[in-house]
């Protein structure tokens, strides 16, 4: 009968930040696309449609369906995932660097919003609150999902209920 609770081969340790990389893009890149999608909906303003803006990208049509511009998010969500499981392997605080990268990644508003006229205006206070709200919920998201990673593989509980 084999041991399963024999360690896994040391090829394994190397694979899992890659699998854990891509499921931490994916889950704050999913909460980023339905909170700015939500408030898009609500309110009118287009923060969910300059998250998905392409037009800027020559070798690309101008528009493309929507599901199709949502996983190009994604792809960079899970890059962004991917260097960030890398980063917090090697010197830790995943929630503080999980939020620098939200934080950081907020700033792309600025660009973006000059690359567009379907998007809205560079200095649109609402639209930038918004903007800058779902890329700190992003940063936490991945926070959360680092600080479970690193919980796992000490074999501890992330959370505690004491």
């Amino acid at each position: 009968m084999p041991d399963h609770s024999a360690k896994p081969p040391k090829l394994l340790k190397h694979i899992l930040p890659w699998k854990a990389g891509v499921l931490t893009g994916l889950t704050s890149g999913l909460v980023l696309g339905f909170f700015l999608k939500a408030i898009q909906t609500y309110s009118g303003l287009k923060v969910y449609t300059l998250l998905l803006n392409i037009d800027f990208v020559p070798w690309l049509p101008p528009t493309l369906p929507e599901y199709i511009e949502f996983v190009l998010h994604l792809i960079v969500s899970i890059i962004l995932g991917i260097l960030y499981i890398w980063w917090i392997q090697r010197s830790g605080y995943p929630i503080s660097k999980g939020v620098l990268i939200g934080a950081l990644s907020s700033l792309l508003y600025i660009p973006l919003s000059q690359l567009s006229t379907r998007v809205p205006d560079l200095f649109d206070v609402k639209a930038i609150l918004y903007w800058l709200a779902g890329h700190l919920l992003f940063g936490v998201a991945v926070g959360v999902c680092g600080l479970v990673w690193r919980h796992n593989q000490k074999g501890d509980p992330p959370f505690r209920h004491e």
